[in-house]
């Protein structure tokens, strides 16, 4: 009804989730804006879910979320992605797919530009929405599996799980000695400042996390799993840490906690490379 009583020239969808609502065969032009590349999520969720009813599940799935994603791009007038690796990804499936564009997502760094990180500080942070399951399974996976490790050597660590609407395997964590799940805060640069480092632990997921580029636009030193940090264009020992494996994850983080000149490098040259590339005015 709204497109006949609007006649729009363009449609732009949000999210492949969207498409679903579109008639590609009518008048008006079509942008598909992938903010992920998402059978890619539901391919990594089969690989490292704990529950195997949902790795069964997802093993089921993710084959045809591909071919429905796929059939969307070829349908589609214009396809955006935020990355090139993302874009790379479709037109390595679909080599005809001739319009497809990286687009960089950009960030507010003028709003992070004022913090100052607590280097030094035990205190570890995670931001995210904490009913998306690849950041559930993240959290999960570091204090399960990651904390321990990092506590030998940093007895007094903190983890801090900040974001809204937490499920309740994630409020459980709160009941071990020094996590604390906070759900929605109004400004994350408050928590961020209270910190000395910020973890990634991603298992699964697709897309540009912009979590990282909000900590690096702060100055915090990131630790992150090379999952968590595709599509952004940093190196590793330089403008973050990349560690996959709870060993050597864990030990980036407590080398992060316990070198305050390695925070502050690192952290310093984070914070320039997301003015440098990923401002607004950049993107």
């Amino acid at each position: 009804r709204v497109v006949k009583e609007f006649r729009p020239h363009a449609v732009h969808i949000d999210h492949l989730q969207m498409a679903q609502f579109v008639e590609f065969d009518s008048d008006y032009f079509t942008v598909l804006d992938q903010h992920n590349v998402e059978h890619v999520i539901i391919r990594r969720i089969a690989d490292t879910a704990e529950n195997p009813a949902v790795r069964f599940f997802a093993r089921r799935e993710w084959p045809r979320l591909r071919d429905y994603e796929l059939m969307a791009c070829r349908q589609s007038g214009l396809v955006l992605t935020v990355s090139e690796e993302d874009r790379s990804e479709l037109c390595r499936l679909e080599p005809s797919l001739a319009n497809v564009y990286a687009v960089p997502i950009g960030i507010d760094v003028e709003r992070y530009s004022n913090v100052q990180p607590a280097y030094g500080s035990p205190n570890v942070l995670f931001t995210g929405t904490m009913y998306w399951p690849p950041n559930v399974d993240c959290v999960q996976y570091f204090c399960r599996d990651i904390l321990p490790l990092v506590r030998q050597r940093v007895p007094e660590c903190t983890f801090a799980v900040v974001g809204q609407k937490p499920v309740e395997s994630v409020k459980r964590l709160a009941a071990e000695p020094g996590v604390q799940v906070t759900g929605y805060v109004e400004d994350d640069r408050e928590v961020a400042g209270r910190c000395g480092v910020f973890v990634v632990p991603l298992r699964s997921g697709s897309g540009v996390r912009v979590k990282i580029l909000n900590a690096m636009a702060m100055g915090l030193p990131v630790v992150s799993t090379s999952v968590g940090a595709e599509g952004i264009n940093a190196v590793s020992g330089e403008h973050l840490i990349i560690a996959d494996g709870p060993n050597d994850f864990a030990d980036a983080v407590a080398d992060l906690l316990t070198d305050v000149g390695l925070a502050q490098r690192i952290g310093g040259a984070a914070r320039q490379l997301a003015r440098e590339k990923y401002s607004w005015q950049k993107a």
